[in-house]
């Protein structure tokens, strides 16, 4: 394409005559990627990554709650589904009385071979829980009087109670004397479909959940679910 020039400095000819100069073809020149090109471009992977955590996160979420909505049904229509495993943490660190010497899992799930096993209670509470406050004694007596066939076990919410708290919970009520005290997680609430506190599982020695009582339950109730459920000698 040709240029106009125009001026001593630029070619022009006495008289103001214009001169026209081909300009040599030359391959255009490519900008140098801007350190804020680079930026943007940083920028967007990392939203893109954490759009797919995001959603990952979600999904995880959804499904977890499904799963504990179907375990929730299926005690309701009296399927008796497997229980899941225990967690295998202590609330107190010196204590030795973790999960029963008899006690087995299976995966997921507890075995339903564990030779010797007991009836087992599984309530989940919370420091800060003011009907777990009045359970507790019910859940002392019980674990007390019903020694030898029956193990309770006192699953702290541990993703959303401080350990201090819960120490001091259960020497207050003196728990620690008969109960299985352990500490959960946010997946072991999962895998047990807990959606508050206190909640209490029974659960028979062949490792199927029976019976579950969302919210407080009294001295009555538990002692007729246990009574219906020795009775069953399962295998």
């Amino acid at each position: 394409m040709p240029r106009a020039t125009d001026g001593p400095g630029c070619g022009a000819r006495p008289g103001g005559s214009v001169q026209f100069e081909a300009m040599e073809d030359q391959a255009p020149a490519l900008d140098a990627p801007t350190t804020h090109g680079r930026w943007s471009t940083a920028a967007w992977l990392g939203c893109s990554v954490l759009l797919v955590l995001l959603v990952l996160g979600v999904w995880l979420r959804v499904d977890h709650d499904r799963a504990g909505a179907n375990l929730s049904n299926a005690i309701i229509a009296g399927k008796r589904p497997d229980a899941p495993a225990l967690s295998t943490r202590t609330l107190h660190a010196n204590h030795s009385a973790g999960v029963p010497s008899w006690y087995r899992a299976d995966g997921d799930s507890q075995s339903r071979t564990a030779r010797g096993a007991q009836v087992m209670v599984v309530n989940w509470w919370a420091s800060w829980c003011g009907p777990c406050e009045d359970e507790a004694p019910v859940l002392r007596d019980v674990a007390h009087d019903y020694r030898g066939r029956v193990t309770v076990v006192g699953m702290d919410a541990g993703s959303k109670d401080l350990k201090r708290d819960a120490r001091e919970f259960a020497n207050r009520h003196h728990l620690d004397e008969d109960l299985v005290l352990l500490r959960g997680d946010r997946a072991d609430e999962d895998a047990w479909g807990v959606s508050g506190f206190p909640e209490t599982f029974v659960v028979g020695t062949d490792g199927r959940i029976s019976s579950y009582v969302n919210g407080p339950i009294d001295d009555e109730t538990l002692r007729g679910l246990l009574d219906h459920e020795l009775k069953e000698h399962r295998s």
